[in-house]
C-alpha cells in the first residue's frame, strides 16, 4: 500500500495595544462587520460516523478545485461506508479508501496542488502576528487562520484543519481526507492542500479509534476502524437534519476585543503577562448552534 502524507484554527489573541506589537500599527484597521454570521449549508459537510456527527466547513474561496472534488464525491456517495483507516494520536485522522482496498472503484484523476494562492487585497483580513515563526505574518481571513509571505497566502494547519492526502509528489491528491489532531503540525503548511476545518462534533473526533504509532497509525482490520455511515452536504439534507450554525466574524469588534483581552492577559489570575506575542492556532473561532422554532 502506498503510504500517504497528510495534513490536516483558530481564534487567536491579537491586536492589543502592546509594545511587542508596535510594528503592526502601520497596518490598516480592518472594516468592522456584523458579529455572528450564518454558515451556508452548501459548504457544510456532515459526516455521520459510528462515534457521532462531525461537521466540516469547506473553503472554496481558498481551494476551489479540492472543494469541488469533495462535493462531487459526496454527491456520488463515495464516502458512504468508508473508514478512518489511519489515525495517529496527536497528529492526524485520515479517512477514505486504502489503495489496496479500491477493488472495482473507478480510479480518480490526481489533482493539481492548491498549497497557496495570491493575497487578495479585498479579503477581510485581520492581522494577528508579525513576524510569525514560520511566515512573515499570520492572521484570520473569513474565519480561517492563514499565513502570508511574499504576497502568497495559505491555510495554517491548526487542529481541526482538513486537507487532501497525497503521495510524495505534490500533484497526487485524489480523495482521501485528513483531519489535524492535537498540536498544530505546521510543517505541513504550504506542503498540503488544505480546504476546510472541523467546526462541530469535536467529541466524535476525540472518539475516533486510533492506530498504533509503530504501524504508522494504519488500522489493518476494517472492523476495528471508525466508520463513516453517511457523508452529505448540508444543502442535501432536510431542514430537520441540518444544524443551523453561526460563526463569529473574525473581522468583528467582538472578535477583535476577545483577541486583545487574551493577548494582554488582563485577568487577575495571570501573574506573568507574557510579551504580547500570540500563536494563530491558540483558540478556535467560536461556532454556535441556533435553535429554530
Amino acid at each position: 500500500m502506498k503510504v500517504l502524507l497528510f495534513s490536516g484554527l483558530a481564534m487567536i489573541l491579537a491586536l492589543g495595544a502592546i509594545n511587542a506589537q508596535a510594528q503592526q500599527s502601520s497596518v490598516a484597521e480592518p472594516e468592522v462587520k456584523a458579529g455572528w454570521q450564518t454558515l451556508p449549508q452548501d459548504n457544510l459537510l456532515y459526516l455521520e460516523t459510528d462515534q457521532g456527527r462531525i461537521v466540516i466547513l469547506l473553503a472554496p474561496q481558498f481551494a476551489p478545485e479540492h472543494v469541488k472534488r469533495v462535493k462531487e464525491l459526496v454527491k456520488n456517495r463515495f464516502y458512504d461506508g468508508v473508514t478512518f483507516y489511519r489515525v495517529i494520536e496527536g497528529f492526524v485522522a485520515q479517512f477514505g479508501v486504502p489503495e489496496h482496498e479500491w477493488g472495482s472503484r473507478t480510479k480518480l484523476t490526481p489533482m493539481k496542488a492548491e498549497f497557496s494562492w495570491p493575497v487578495n487585497g479585498r479579503d477581510p483580513y485581520l492581522l494577528v502576528q508579525r513576524p510569525d515563526l514560520l511566515a512573515e505574518e499570520t492572521g484570520f481571513n473569513q474565519g480561517f487562520a492563514v499565513a502570508r509571505e511574499q504576497n502568497q497566502e495559505w491555510l495554517v494547519h491548526c487542529p481541526g484543519v482538513v486537507n487532501m492526502a497525497r503521495a510524495n509528489e505534490p500533484d497526487t491528491a485524489v480523495a482521501d481526507i485528513a483531519i489535524m489532531l492535537g498540536q498544530a503540525p505546521r510543517h505541513l503548511d504550504k506542503n498540503m492542500s488544505a480546504f476546510g476545518k472541523v467546526i462541530w462534533g469535536q467529541y466524535a473526533v476525540n472518539r475516533l479509534r486510533r492506530g498504533e504509532v509503530a504501524d504508522g497509525g494504519v488500522i489493518g482490520s476494517a472492523s476495528a476502524r471508525t466508520v463513516i455511515k453517511q457523508a452529505r452536504l448540508g444543502s442535501d439534507l432536510t431542514p430537520d437534519k441540518q444544524l443551523q450554525l453561526e460563526m463569529l466574524n473574525t473581522n468583528s469588534s467582538e472578535f477583535s476585543q476577545s483577541l486583545a483581552e487574551r493577548r494582554s492577559r488582563i485577568h487577575v489570575f495571570y501573574q506573568h503577562k507574557g510579551n504580547g506575542n500570540m500563536d494563530v492556532c491558540y483558540p478556535q473561532v467560536p461556532v454556535r448552534e441556533v435553535k429554530v422554532g
